[in-house]
C-alpha cells in the first residue's frame, strides 16, 4: 500500500487522534485539573460530529476559552489544530 492509500484509509483515526490531542492541549491551557481532563476530551471529540471539518471544534475550543475568560486568536487554534494533525498522521503512519 502506498501513502496516500494510507493516509484515506487512516483519515478517520488521524482526525480522532488530532481531536483528542487538540483537547488535551486545550485543557492544559484552560488549567483545567487533571480530573476533568477527560470528561473534557470526550466533549471536544463529541463536538466534531456537528458538521463536516473541524469548525465545530474550533467554535468550541474558542467558546470554551471565551468563557473561562481567556480568549484566543481562532488563527492560533487553527495553527495548532494544523500541527497537531501532523503529529498524529506521522504517528499512525510510523506504527505497524
Amino acid at each position: 500500500m502506498d501513502r496516500i492509500e494510507a493516509e484515506t484509509r487512516n483519515h478517520g483515526q488521524v482526525v480522532a487522534r488530532r481531536n483528542y490531542l487538540l483537547a488535551v492541549w486545550a485543557g492544559r491551557q484552560l488549567d483545567l485539573k487533571a480530573g476533568d481532563l477527560p470528561a473534557y476530551v470526550d466533549a471536544v471529540m463529541q463536538s466534531d460530529f456537528e458538521e463536516p471539518g473541524p469548525h465545530d471544534v474550533v467554535r468550541k475550543l474558542e467558546a470554551d476559552f471565551r468563557k473561562r475568560g481567556k480568549p484566543v486568536d481562532r488563527h492560533k487554534l487553527l495553527r495548532q489544530l494544523i500541527t497537531l494533525e501532523n503529529s498524529a498522521r506521522a504517528e499512525l503512519l510510523n506504527t505497524d
